[in-house]
């Protein structure tokens, strides 16, 4: 089944290393409440691995789920 999407995979990693940058950013928020949570860090280190075409999509889609759920259980707003 082919994808839906309409990015090329070029178009994906340039959105990946804007995403990085964006994430970085703020990383410093959710490092003050939770210094010991590594995974948002390491999402944006994968981020940019993607972006460097170092990993695929697939593989990226899969890990990026990891950083997601440290990113939800921080509670600044």
């Amino acid at each position: 089944m082919l994808s839906p999407q309409s990015l090329t995979e070029d178009d994906r990693r340039l959105v990946a290393r804007w995403a990085a940058d964006s994430a970085e950013r703020v990383l410093a928020v959710f490092e003050a409440e939770a210094p010991d949570d590594a995974r948002p860090r390491e999402g944006i280190a994968r981020a940019r691995c993607f972006a460097r075409g170092e990993v695929d999509a697939a593989s990226q889609i899969r890990l990026r789920f990891v950083a997601g759920r440290g990113a939800r259980s921080a509670s600044s707003a």
